[in-house]
């Protein structure tokens, strides 16, 4: 008895804790600004209680149809897209993630809108989410940057847990295709050096996105410094979305032929690589993939000429995917050149000899363990084909 009475005592010991710890959080999150008559900043109104909203009007972005896209499902009237970015309370997934503002931008009419939701408090978010719900439109797509696997991620999340049906329309998430793009090109492709690097603009005293929960919870806590500073960054997200779009639609209407030799209005910024807009040719038009190979190659782009030997292997044009294969293994230390030439020479010339000739210079590279399997392996085997013809 003893012991089952130390044993409440500690769970009752236990349960007080755990009220005095739950009634400190409570002090800790005093009511912020919001809690007043008073909007956030100058520009916002009240939506409901726990919710504000603000509206920024600009001169439109984006043309008023895309006609032929290159990263788009389908032609698309402009009017007809959504652009989207949260900011939250993590930088990651997870049930207690929350979206404290969501800011929503749309042309119409010649304007570009940028309508932004500020949740001043947990008990606003239902309001929230269905004030999103009636700004997006009947399932009109969304483009994001990071939506797919993040926000859109986000926002089902909170819809579930408010008891509300998920709205998650078409995505069209810019980071793939930026990625494909411009990856080899760029440092990294980071929304701040996508800006820098490609849409020529630099944002003074922004306030960075990691920032952005501490700033929210210092605004529950009655410190409204930082949170203008999360509201102008996420509409300047928006803007730099719509930039972003028209700016990859613009290379796709690019010739390849024309993207290097000055000829006709080259789009601003750094020049994407060829095999990267070759990738994103292939998932609509073979013919335009295979158009920015040739020209990638032409250019000396390494990857465009792997890429485009195999597509020449498998036509069963052997000649021409030779002479691509030796100049790529020109210095004698390509591993994928050397290892097709070596299969040539050995099935196609019946000549092991001279496969081996071709792999010698590979010996003395930092291969993977799978690759110095396969190169010992082929060796052997063609030393033995050498010695069997020798005889």
């Amino acid at each position: 008895m003893s012991n089952l009475s130390q044993r409440l005592a500690r769970l009752r010991q236990a349960g007080l804790a755990s009220k005095a710890s739950s009634s400190e959080r409570s002090k800790a999150l005093k009511p912020g600004p919001g809690k007043s008559t008073e909007p956030p900043e100058p520009g916002w109104k009240r939506l409901t209680e726990g919710v504000w909203e603000r509206i920024i009007e600009s001169p439109s972005l984006l043309p008023e149809e895309f006609t032929n896209p290159f990263i788009l499902p389908g032609p698309l009237q402009s009017e007809n897209l959504v652009f989207y970015d949260l900011e939250t309370t993590g930088l990651s997934g997870g049930a207690g993630n929350i979206a404290f503002l969501i800011g929503i931008g749309c042309q119409k009419a010649g304007r570009f809108t940028v309508t932004q939701l500020f949740l001043e408090d947990y008990p606003g978010e239902t309001a929230l989410l269905e004030r999103y719900t009636e700004l997006i439109g009947d399932n009109l797509p969304q483009v994001s940057y990071n939506g797919r696997s993040f926000d859109s991620q986000v926002l089902k999340t909170r819809f579930l847990l408010n008891r509300m049906i998920p709205v998650i329309p078409p995505q069209i998430d810019l980071l793939y295709p930026t990625r494909r793009l411009w990856k080899p090109v760029l440092p990294n492709v980071t929304l701040g050096t996508i800006e820098k690097e490609l849409l020529g603009f630099h944002r003074v005293d922004d306030l960075p996105g990691r920032e952005a929960p501490d700033a929210w919870f210092e605004w529950l806590n009655g410190d409204a410094g930082r949170i203008g500073g999360v509201f102008r960054h996420n509409a300047d997200d928006i803007i730099s979305l719509a930039r972003l779009l028209v700016l990859i639609e613009e290379w796709g209407a690019q010739k390849p032929e024309e993207s290097d030799n000055g000829i006709g209005k080259r789009p601003a910024g750094a020049h994407p690589s060829a095999r990267g807009m070759a990738r994103q040719w292939s998932f609509r038009n073979s013919g335009m993939e295979r158009r920015w190979l040739e020209a990638g190659w032409a250019a000396g782009e390494r990857l465009c000429g792997r890429e485009l030997a195999v597509r020449l292997r498998r036509e069963g044009n052997f000649q021409a995917a030779v002479v691509i294969w030796e100049k790529l293994n020109e210095s004698g230390r390509d591993f994928p050149a050397a290892v097709e030439l070596a299969k040539f020479r050995e099935h196609r010339m019946k000549n092991p000899e001279s496969a081996l000739e071709v792999l010698i210079g590979l010996k003395s590279l930092p291969l993977s363990v799978r690759h110095r399997q396969e190169l010992e392996h082929r060796r052997r085997r063609l030393e033995r084909k050498a010695a069997m013809d020798s005889n």
